[in-house]
């Protein structure tokens, strides 16, 4: 499966999160890793992310997308369950 999607308000999402290298995000909706790619960019080795989606084939390519990244967790799962995600 390929995402050919241009990720919506890119600039201002990120500019909305004001990430710290540290900080833990959540990707509610990882599709194709487009936010989530921006995120893993600007965080450290300690910080997390954690994408989540109900579509295993997204999941897919999220991972081959942020392959490089070791702070990455990959949840498929649907983003209404995200308190319970968390608890995990």
């Amino acid at each position: 499966m390929e995402f050919n999607h241009k990720p919506v308000m890119l600039q201002e999402c990120i500019d909305g999160l004001n990430i710290k290298p540290d900080g833990i995000y959540v990707d509610g909706t990882l599709g194709g890793a487009g936010h989530s790619l921006k995120i893993a960019n600007l965080i450290s080795k300690k910080g997390l992310l954690i994408g989540i989606d109900r579509d295993e084939e997204a999941i897919c390519v999220a991972k081959e997308r942020l392959k490089d990244f070791d702070n990455i967790k990959f949840v498929h799962n649907n983003h209404d369950n995200i308190k319970e995600i968390l608890e995990e």
